[in-house]
């Protein structure tokens, strides 16, 4: 009897110990799991986002230039007055002049060194279809026509192809100071300047470029170079 009732005390005890390793076992695994979903969200949360998800920083937007609206205004003034300005056509324009005590006298010998230097005073200016003065810019052939008007006191043609009937031809290797150069091609005239020395010459460019000094011999302009007058001044 009493040996009896010892073996089911041991197996008693036997199946407590499994099932407390087992609960202990359980639990365990209950904690290790606990501790992984928790620090889960964490990890996540210090992931860098992807590159693609990136937004790019927004530019601000360039604020308008007053004195570009200005300049326009007075442009569109100019060209609703004077007809439609389309390229190089034959349009009849108010003379470009100042008081006769302000324009300089021309004389024999050295007209063109005065027109040469009243243009390198308008260096930088920006280029403005249609522009004939400092204060709108000039367009290339407006450059040329104010000139005369501002150091001569001169009216002469508005665009290139009457500028080129009123002068008297000028070969390339005769040019002096103040000849006016002209460029294009099929006989079609879509460029001119002043002829400044040193087979240069100084003229209002094209849009988004400003007047300045050019060589007579870069590409284009070598490519395109048609004929210069020389445009004395009355």
């Amino acid at each position: 009897m009493a040996l009896g009732i010892g073996r089911r005390t041991r197996s008693s005890v036997r199946v407590i110990v499994q099932a407390t390793a087992n609960s202990v076992a359980v639990l365990a695994a209950l904690a290790l799991f606990g501790t992984a979903g928790a620090l889960s969200p964490a990890i996540a949360q210090v992931k860098a986002p992807a590159k693609a998800k990136l937004k790019p920083p927004v530019k601000a937007v360039p604020k308008a230039d007053r004195t570009d609206r200005v300049a326009d205004q007075l442009n569109a003034k100019w060209q609703q007055e004077n007809g439609a300005f389309s390229g190089f056509t034959n349009t009849k324009a108010d003379p470009a002049v100042v008081p006769a005590s302000h324009a300089t006298p021309a004389a024999a010998n050295d007209w063109g060194d005065r027109l040469v230097s009243r243009a390198m005073n308008y260096l930088g200016t920006p280029y403005r279809p249609g522009g004939i003065s400092p204060s709108t810019g000039f367009d290339c052939s407006g450059f040329v026509y104010y000139l005369y008007g501002a150091v001569f006191g001169q009216t002469i043609p508005r665009m290139p192809d009457g500028m080129a009937r009123e002068g008297a031809p000028v070969a390339r290797s005769d040019l002096k100071r103040g000849d006016i150069v002209f460029f294009g091609y099929h006989g079609t005239f879509t460029h001119v300047g002043i002829y400044a020395g040193n087979d240069q010459f100084v003229h209002a460019t094209h849009r988004g470029s400003p007047v300045m000094v050019t060589a007579l011999d870069a590409d284009y302009y070598r490519q395109h170079y048609m004929t210069a007058v020389r445009l004395s001044p009355r």
